[in-house]
């Protein structure tokens, strides 16, 4: 993986421009760092939310090594499937670690990228060593995040209907986490990310959204989505300290996490909403690292 900031931190995005061909997909990916094995699953609109924020705090490079991979639908990344469940992208998942000859990783997710790491974690627990849910966006069940949710979905999707995908794009994004996180974003991400956002911007809704509505898991039916066992790795559910003050539904995904998975330790991050290692990337990437030598994979 080939880092573009060689001039004077005027740019820290990744490129991603290696090519894994699965059975009925292509998957680009990149790797950055060394050590033992992280891989990152990122979430919808900015494929690169993860790795470049992280760059800021670079010793966590020194001590792993990070695998990060466009989802299918996403900069060149293809499947042969037109829509792609979040059985599918785990499947996904388990076909890439086989490709790069891993046995066993730790698991980054983000936001969307969380339901595919839970369905990793359900359908091929062997596979992973821990797991880190910066704030998986798993299916909401109060009502009021139920309302919150949706209001920010059917504002978005008015704008996108209308043909304006980078405002569809960016309504989303501060309707989950606020105004303040599209300046985040333009501080902590490749300096072509919003063009990246928009050519994903299709894909979002009509790949993802549908693949999050027709997923199985609820948090209050999860043990019946209990495959073999219940994941029992080590788990980190982030969360960022703001995240419930822009719309409901953090609070009780966090409850959720430390309640149906015993092992699980929890984490805050001050300073954030739901763009948490965007708006607050050194303290993400330090608890993170605490976390990860805590149960070294070797």
């Amino acid at each position: 993986m080939e880092l573009y900031n060689k001039q004077n931190g005027r740019d820290w995005g990744v490129n991603l421009d290696q090519r894994a061909e699965l059975d009925g997909a292509s998957l680009l990916y990149g790797r950055h760092g060394k050590g033992e094995p992280v891989l990152v699953i990122h979430g919808v609109l900015i494929a690169d939310a993860v790795i470049p924020p992280l760059q800021l705090h670079p010793e966590i490079f020194e001590h792993y090594e990070f695998i990060g991979y466009y989802r299918a639908g996403y900069h060149g990344s293809t499947c042969d499937e037109k829509q792609v469940s979040i059985e599918t992208c785990a499947e996904h998942v388990k076909q890439l670690l086989d490709y790069l000859e891993l046995e066993k990783v730790h698991l980054v997710s983000y936001s969307f990228g969380g339901l595919v790491a839970m369905q990793v974690m359900l359908s091929y627990p062997e596979r992973v060593h821990t797991s880190v849910m910066l704030e998986p966006y798993l299916p909401r069940e109060s009502q009021t995040a139920i309302e919150d949710n949706t209001r920010a979905f059917t504002e978005a999707f008015a704008l996108y209907e209308q043909g304006h995908l980078l405002a569809a794009a960016q309504s989303y994004q501060a309707g989950i986490c606020g105004d303040r996180f599209l300046a985040s974003v333009d501080l902590t991400c490749s300096r072509d990310v919003w063009d990246k956002v928009t050519a994903a911007t299709n894909t979002v809704f009509t790949v993802d959204m549908p693949a999050y509505m027709n997923w199985g898991f609820r948090p209050s039916q999860a043990d019946d989505a209990i495959i073999s066992k219940k994941p029992d790795m080590p788990v980190l559910a982030v969360m960022g300290a703001d995240s419930e003050s822009v719309v409901a539904g953090f609070r009780e995904t966090q409850a959720f996490l430390l309640d149906w998975l015993p092992q699980a330790e929890r984490c805050g991050i001050p300073y954030a909403t739901h763009g948490l290692q965007m708006m607050n990337p050194s303290a993400v990437a330090k608890s993170m690292l605490h976390f990860l030598q805590k149960h070294p994979l070797t």
